[in-house]
């Protein structure tokens, strides 16, 4: 790369911070750009997958900037400016000319300072290298002024410390994965990828389907659970919301495309739901567990079944009483040090709301719900979240509606798919339901990518287990009761 005289606008203060030099690489900058200007489609796209919303805010508006010297700001905005729609690659000429229309062109170093640039590299052949660098030092100046924030931030009044906390942590989460985010993309970028999309779906490749729930009717109606989705799994107690969700999380941790899974239980403790596991997969009654009627043959299921579980990648927090602001913490604390792929709630109800404590019950759970499909979002994973119907769908003869979700019709809205559990509970305590198991069925009343229906299911109560209708084995059928 060549030597070159720096511009009229680089005369900033390098030094912050008692003196020390904000981090940043004057000539991974002219790379960049220089790369830009030669070849405009090419380097364009890596420019803007990798430095694209990168780096501190420059403006009031919130608009950042991946360069640090303010010249280099201007010439990488022309630039974009100039690639949209044009049909010829910007040059120095057409360059110097947009920003001088702009009243930018002295700020930018002049038209001297533009032909430097344009012949600072011989090709741009390492365009990934350069902009990667100009892109960890902008990340870098980002934390730096976040943390400036932070510190601003804590000594002015505060009303609520954990949503102060939880937003700083949110901005640098975002930093941090800033890289990924793909920002504004056309119809014409996002053809492709959709077109391949569909034709993997028709030829079965699993890849293209979301994280399978283990219940093959439930599966081809929702096409699984698929990332940054919101899935809300809700009953009246005692029907078998936990177990179910139990069923789809063990599944998706022990299966062929086993994926790391996080589940947040407020209501029961983690050694129970360890417990429940082993006898679902070893296919053991609870009864038979309490009662200690176990059998050598009893002891090597629950030990295999053990070993399964135990091998699989299932990360539980059962702290109770969690705030809807302390779990997006654990959230993201379980996304950064275990990668998980799809996070379990039991329940939404449960949590506490940390803002609007004057605000009626309705408005804090819609609050929640919202929140909580932001952190799909964020974390870009599925998350399965258990919620309470009211009292009005255990009226006789019928069957769960979406209007029976309770406290909130925000979480109808917020949910891209909304599954409703129903089945008769005394059943479970008749011997001849026990010994074939109880009917049931998933109401998918909402599903916002695909059709709604009903899949029919069997519960087997002994051991907390939900399986297709048509599936029950024969080692399914238990051989006690709860």
């Amino acid at each position: 790369m060549r030597m070159m005289d720096s511009p009229p606008s680089q005369n900033v203060s390098v030094l912050r911070l008692d003196g020390r030099r904000m981090p940043h690489n004057e000539e991974a900058e002219v790379a960049v750009l220089g790369s830009m200007m030669i070849d405009p489609k090419g380097a364009m796209d890596v420019a803007q997958s990798q430095l694209a919303e990168v780096g501190p805010k420059v403006d009031a508006a919130g608009k950042r900037n991946a360069f640090y010297n303010p010249a280099h700001q201007l010439i990488f905005a022309a630039l974009l400016q100039a690639a949209d729609g044009a049909q010829e690659q910007p040059d120095v000429v057409t360059l110097a000319d947009l920003l001088e229309r702009q009243g930018e062109l002295e700020a930018a170093g002049g038209r001297a300072y533009l032909a430097q640039v344009a012949n600072s590299v011989p090709s741009a052949a390492n365009i990934e290298q350069y902009a990667e660098i100009v892109r960890q030092n902008a990340v870098l100046r980002a934390l730096i002024s976040t943390g400036i924030d932070l510190v601003d931030s804590c000594f002015e009044p505060v009303d609520d410390v954990g949503v102060l906390a939880d937003q700083v942590e949110q901005e640098i989460m975002s930093l941090n994965s800033a890289k990924d985010r793909s920002g504004l993309l056309t119809i014409r970028e996002l053809m492709s990828p959709a077109i391949k999309y569909i034709n993997d779906l028709w030829v079965g490749k699993d890849q293209a389907r979301g994280l399978s729930t283990g219940l093959s009717t439930v599966d081809k109606l929702i096409t699984g659970l698929r990332p940054a989705e919101m899935f809300v799994l809700a009953a009246r107690p005692s029907i078998g919301k936990t177990a179910l969700a139990l069923n789809m999380a063990a599944h998706i941790a022990m299966c062929e495309r086993a994926v790391p899974v996080g589940f947040f239980s407020l209501e029961m403790p983690a050694r129970m739901l360890v417990i429940r596991l082993i006898c679902s997969e070893a296919r053991i009654g609870l009864t038979e567990i309490r009662d200690g009627a176990l059998t050598d043959g009893n002891w090597r299921k629950i030990g295999d079944a053990g070993k399964r579980i135990g091998d699989s990648n299932i990360v539980i927090d059962d702290t109770g009483g969690l705030s809807i602001l302390e779990l997006r913490h654990r959230a993201r604390q379980m996304k950064r040090e275990y990668d998980i792929q799809v996070l379990f709630i039991d329940y939404l109800q449960l949590l506490t709301a940390d803002a609007g404590r004057n605000s009626n019950r309705e408005n804090q759970v819609a609050m929640m719900s919202g929140s909580i499909k932001a952190l799909a979002k964020e974390l870009n994973i599925p998350i399965v979240v258990l919620a309470q119907l009211n009292r009005q769908a255990e009226q006789q003869g019928q069957k769960p509606k979406l209007g029976n979700l309770r406290e909130s019709g925000a979480i109808e809205q917020d949910a891209d798919v909304v599954a409703l559990l129903h089945r008769n509970r005394e059943d479970q305590y008749s011997s001849d339901n026990i010994r074939k198991g109880v009917e049931a069925e998933l109401i998918i009343a909402k599903n916002r990518n695909g059709e709604t229906g009903i899949a029919p299911l069997t519960f087997l109560p002994a051991y907390m287990r939900f399986a297709d209708r048509s599936r029950v084995a024969d080692e399914d059928v238990p051989t006690g009761a709860i």
